[in-house]
């Protein structure tokens, strides 16, 4: 019965899809790769957090294959950092209805 159980739940669980973050991509490999940028977004955060924990954060619910970062800048009387991101997919999964930048 337990292993019934076991393996119907694997199968629900296989059988869903699945969101994965992004990949973080070095700017230079993404010229030379088949990528097409998608979009390009601010990330703004305390100037205390993690840099990877507030980009992984934001982009955690994003379809995108791969992200660079492009800009990084803090303001220390705000407190704030600001991380300019680039967003990317494989040419050959781009859907019909996304927009290339």
């Amino acid at each position: 019965m337990i292993k019934r159980a076991t393996l119907l739940l694997t199968l629900i669980t296989a059988s869903l899809p699945t969101l994965a973050s992004p990949d973080l991509i070095p700017q230079s490999e993404a010229q030379y790769v088949q990528l097409a940028l998608i979009e390009t977004i601010q990330i703004t955060g305390d100037i205390n957090d993690s840099l990877t924990s507030l980009v992984d954060r934001y982009l955690a619910h994003k379809t995108t294959d791969y992200y660079s970062i492009k800009d990084i800048s803090e303001d220390t009387q705000a407190n704030t950092l600001t991380i300019i991101v680039n967003l990317y997919k494989h040419e050959n999964t781009i859907q019909p209805n996304q927009r290339v930048v």
